[in-house]
Order: structure tokens, then sequence, then C-alpha cells
């Protein structure tokens, strides 16, 4: 039974330091895996064979087979120890899923930080994280409209949304402002898109991207 024991911890210590070391990303979670380590090394040699002296085995008699133990008395002793190791090994793979679950979390609260669910994000050239979830000003807006022909100096896109809310991006096509964009955005005193569309031209203020939005 002990030695049962022995393999089963040798078991789950050697999954945990190996995944910790395998998907380690930054210094916190290696020194997790580094902190496991020692009792790694521990059951494996406690479950390593050792060598031993040769012993002399002193000759014994033949037991008659009539007084040898049938094997239906012998069988609960074994079908007894391959429950207890079935059961281990049932243990050990729920010990690794709770373990996944809860590796996250532990490593917050031992190193200080706050616990709870990460935040998925991105990084920029510089470094900088960027939240993904964060909702920008234009998100659910569609190119409804396009004029590239009518001014020789504009060109106008056209963008709405599911709500009816507008906005009218204006490119500077010539002259030395040649790729400026501004833009302006339904107020409460403009029409729908359709109505106002072709009075762009005449909008006032079109503005850069922060002032208007």
């Amino acid at each position: 039974m002990r030695r049962l024991v022995a393999y089963y911890c040798f078991i789950i210590i050697s999954i945990m330091v190996a995944l910790g070391f395998l998907g380690a990303q930054d210094l916190p979670q290696l020194i997790g895996a580094i902190i496991f380590y020692p009792l790694a090394v521990y059951f494996t040699l406690l479950v390593s064979p050792r060598r031993q002296k040769a012993i002399h085995i002193p000759k014994v008699s033949v037991v008659p087979v009539a007084t040898r133990l049938p094997d239906e008395q012998a069988s609960p002793n074994f079908d007894f120890d391959r429950r207890m190791f079935l059961k281990l090994i049932g243990s050990a793979g729920m010990s690794l899923f709770f373990y996944s679950l809860v590796t996250k979390r532990g490593e917050a609260a031992f190193f200080g930080s706050v616990p709870g669910p990460g935040t998925v994000a991105i990084k920029d050239t510089t470094g900088t994280k960027i939240d993904p979830a964060i909702k920008q000003p234009t998100d659910g807006y569609r190119i409804n409209q396009l004029d590239d022909t009518s001014s020789a100096t504009y060109s106008y896109y056209g963008y709405t949304n599911k709500d009816g809310d507008w906005f009218i991006m204006r490119e500077t096509t010539s002259g030395v402002n040649v790729g400026d964009y501004r833009y302006y955005k339904k107020k409460t005193t403009d029409g729908n898109f359709s109505a106002t569309w072709s009075s762009r031209a005449s909008l006032s203020p079109y503005d850069y991207f922060d002032a208007i939005f």
C-alpha cells in the first residue's frame, strides 16, 4: 500500500512540475514550477529501484499440492490491490484537472496580484498591452455611400449603423492637404442619412476624429 501511495505522489508531482516548466510564460509561473521541483526529485528517488546485496535463501521443502492455498482464497488480496491502484489513478486524473483550474488563480494570490479572470490582450509595437474588448467609437458602422467623382477636391464616405446613426468621412484628394481626413457626425438637428447625404458638401464642421467622436 505504501508503495502505491509513493507511485501516486510521484506521478502527480512529476506531471505538475513538467507542466509548470513547459507552460511557464513568465517569472511567477517559472518560480511556481521550481517550488515543486524538489518534491519531484524526492519521489523519483523514493520509487527508483535500489541495488541490494545478494542474500542467501535457505532451502525449503516443497509443499504438497493438496495443502496449497486455493486460488479463490488468494484472489481477494490481488483484487483489493488492483482496485486500490485504479482508484489512485482516477484520483490522480481528478487532481490534475482541479490543479489546471486553480493554477492561475493560485499564482495570482501567491505572488500578490489580484486573482480573477484574466483579460485577453495583445501588444502594440512598443510592448503596451491593448485590450481588444474595448469598444471603439466607430464599432457597428458600415460603409453605406461613396462619392469620389462629384468634387475635384474631396471624396466622401458615408457610414451608418443599425440604429440609424451615421457619420461622413471626407478625404482631401488634391491640393497641399492631399490625404487629410475629416469627419462629420450626425447631430440631433440632422435628418436621416439618405436625406442628408445630398448636402454632404455643405455640412459643417468637418473636423478631426478626436474632435468629432
